[in-house]
């Protein structure tokens, strides 16, 4: 069984993760915001297998609401990115 510890070390490491996020979005970086947010999804999967009580069920669903509303911001700013063009040489 896992430790309260471990479980507020990964919930500590999510926020620090969803904070990121929310700075890069502001800045555009949807690459980079997209990477976190692959991340923190990652660790929250983690999270979701070391629920022992209910306070812990509530910051489990607290952290996916907080995730996926992330989610859509950044797949909003990838769908928004414009396509880079090639440059063809002139012949």
């Amino acid at each position: 069984m896992s430790s309260i510890a471990e479980f507020i070390k990964i919930r500590e490491h999510i926020e620090a993760l969803a904070t990121k996020i929310t700075l890069l979005a502001e800045r555009k970086a949807a690459t980079e915001s997209k990477q976190r947010l692959d991340e923190a999804n990652k660790h929250l999967d983690t999270l979701k297998t070391m629920v022992a009580n209910d306070v812990q069920v509530i910051v489990v669903e607290r952290l996916t609401r907080q995730l996926t509303r992330l989610g859509a911001k950044v797949d909003t700013m990838l769908a928004k990115k414009p396509v880079k063009k090639e440059l063809k040489a002139a012949v």
